[in-house]
């Protein structure tokens, strides 16, 4: 008896390359980054307190990576305990709170910068692949924070890219 064949339609199919691919450079940045002793979602924490133009809260970040709330709050306590960064409670009202990059945090920032293999992967594109992957990002990120927006109560607001 021959096994049951499952069709994917094109959608699925791509799915499963786009889900694929994203694995193995996210698990290939995790390798890498391990190399520097900083793990992935400090790396994004890190990048994201380095180019935002204004201080950032825990809710903030939280929105920003795609986490949730307590899974941030978690993180950024974990990432306290270590002296990557510090939390500030002098913004407008008292009870709120920023997220600043210490020297040690800035230590790591550039070592996870130092390691850009994986980062810089996207350099096997032409400028013109570079482009519409983007643009596809962009439409499937829009379109993902809708779906979830219409699954979820409290959707994700803002993203890092």
């Amino acid at each position: 008896m021959g096994k049951d064949t499952l069709e994917l339609n094109e959608n699925e199919l791509l799915w499963g390359r786009l889900f694929l691919a994203t694995t193995l450079v996210q698990r290939a940045r995790e390798v890498e980054l391990s190399r520097v002793n900083i793990s992935l979602i400090q790396a994004m924490v890190l990048y994201a307190l380095k180019i935002s133009p204004e201080p950032l809260t825990p809710s903030r970040l939280a929105k920003m990576l795609c986490r949730e709330p307590h899974s941030m709050s978690a993180l950024i306590d974990r990432m306290e305990k270590q002296g990557l960064i510090q939390k500030k409670h002098d913004l407008s009202p008292k009870n709120l709170v920023r997220v600043v990059v210490t020297a040690k945090g800035e230590e790591a920032f550039q070592r996870q910068r130092s390691v850009s293999a994986v980062t810089n992967i996207t350099s096997s594109l032409t400028r013109e692949e570079r482009e519409t992957l983007g643009s596809c990002a962009d439409k499937l990120r829009l379109t993902a924070k809708e779906l979830i927006r219409q699954m979820q109560p409290d959707p994700y607001d803002e993203s890092l890219f």
